[in-house]
């Protein structure tokens, strides 16, 4: 029941994801982490099972550090998807199983802010906006009709916050506290706790 949404504009991208670890119908945690920067521009922000999530995060966020490492350069937000999502692909066909990791890739790099959507079975697409899990339902229709191209940060904080109160208001199951992360040129601008 994981929250992961996703909003690029002017100059960045921003994911929101919530804090709360749940297992069958218990809610073990308050203060989970499920948003990572995996290089100083990027940050991954993931949904599922938690031990799938924590290990994938860091996974990825090593290879990157290798890679700048092996090569000087910081891979631009088009390589990085592809290559968290060729991960994800090769994982489905492994003997270990699929990483049960529902991701969303935000970054800025030379070509500005990008976001991409994937899934654990290593489906991407290159969107504006995005949100995976449940809340998907809920918070879609609310982008759609809000987002624009160009938005500030404070546009996007605040369709981020209408999809919280959308939520709050109609989903079953309500998290208590957010986790906003902002990424611009300059690396991670902003992280906020929100408790609605």
């Amino acid at each position: 029941m994981d929250v992961v949404l996703g909003v690029t504009g002017k100059g960045y991208a921003m994911v929101l994801t919530d804090m709360t670890s749940n297992r069958s119908i218990f809610s073990l945690k308050h203060d989970e982490d499920k948003a990572a920067m995996v290089d100083e521009r990027k940050v991954l922000a993931c949904g599922g099972d938690q031990a799938s999530r924590s290990q994938f995060t860091e996974y990825v966020s090593k290879n990157f550090a290798l890679t700048a490492l092996r090569t000087g350069l910081e891979m631009s937000n088009h390589a990085a998807a592809h290559f968290v999502r060729n991960e994800l692909a090769r994982a489905i066909r492994a003997r270990g199983g699929p990483h049960q990791a529902n991701s969303i890739l935000a970054g800025v790099d030379h070509e500005g802010p990008a976001m991409y959507y994937l899934d654990y079975l290593g489906t991407m697409a290159k969107v504006d906006y995005a949100a995976q899990g449940y809340c998907g339902y809920f918070s879609l229709s609310l982008m759609d009709k809000n987002w624009k191209r160009n938005m500030t940060k404070e546009e996007g904080r605040d369709l981020l916050l209408m999809c919280i109160d959308q939520l709050r208001a109609r989903f079953i199951i309500n998290s208590t506290r957010y986790k906003l992360i902002v990424v611009d040129e300059t690396g991670k601008s902003a992280e906020e706790i929100i408790e609605p």
